[in-house]
């Protein structure tokens, strides 16, 4: 049975595949990619320059001309 508790803060979301982010445009006009691991961000870095993580291997989504904004 899995364990239903929350992650302890600072621990990443083992659980969960993770997601990249790729191209994706800020408000201020900078392209970016986004690491995602469960429901944490893992890394931003310029375009180009994330790679998947090895905890967390998933899926890749090319934002290219999308705008991408906080919740």
């Amino acid at each position: 049975m899995a364990d239903s508790q929350p992650n302890e803060p600072g621990k990443p979301d083992r659980s969960a595949d993770g997601l990249l982010l790729c191209g994706a445009r800020l408000a201020d006009g900078r392209t970016v990619d986004v690491r995602l691991a469960g429901a944490r961000i893992e890394a931003v870095g310029t375009a180009g320059s994330l790679r998947q993580s090895a905890d967390h291997p998933g899926s890749r989504v090319d934002l290219d001309g999308y705008l991408l904004l906080p919740a």
